[in-house]
């Protein structure tokens, strides 16, 4: 499964075309409309997505370990962790930061402009809203997608081995 999934980022990075934006400079104007532009297109909210998956596995893992906790020390948990995680998420050199400088990359000031104008648009804002539900369900339906290859790519493997006189 992890396999499979690395895989699918792999390609997906690979495929990426080479920025031709480099050159622009990085000016406050755009980094402002990119931060407006995460905003609209819901990606800050990564964060809470994050931190509720974090809290779930962290309670998970401390249940197993320790059932005789009382119930307070999970909300302690799930407090921590939501802070911590907004406090990275706008600390210097944090996920926001990371983001602009992957958008300044890939878009220029103008393309930035258009995206922002389209995310507040009807259209733009269902999208945005969906986003986050979108990359969940997609990452699940890639997931399941990659498992369902793994017979398949076992049984060809094998195969194509033993056409090689090599057996499994």
């Amino acid at each position: 499964m992890r396999m499979a999934a690395l895989a699918l980022i792999v390609a997906a990075a690979v495929s990426l075309p080479p920025s031709l934006h480099a050159a622009e400079p990085l000016t406050a104007a755009k980094g402002e409309d990119i931060r407006r532009l995460l905003q609209a297109t819901g990606a800050l909210s990564v964060a809470q997505l994050m931190s509720e998956a974090v809290v779930s596995q962290m309670s998970a893992a401390l249940k197993r370990a320790r059932p005789d906790l009382p119930a307070h020390v999970f909300d302690v948990l799930a407090e921590t962790v939501n802070e911590v995680i907004a406090e990275e998420m706008v600390a210097r050199g944090g996920f926001v930061d990371a983001m602009i400088l992957l958008y300044h990359r890939h878009f220029t000031h103008e393309e930035i402009r258009g995206l922002v104008a389209f995310y507040e648009t009807p259209l733009g804002r269902k999208a945005g809203s969906l986003a986050p539900i979108m990359s969940q369900e997609g990452l699940r339906i890639g997931q399941q997608w990659g498992e369902s290859l793994g017979p398949k790519i076992a049984e060809r493997v094998k195969a194509r081995l033993k056409q090689e006189g090599i057996e499994l």
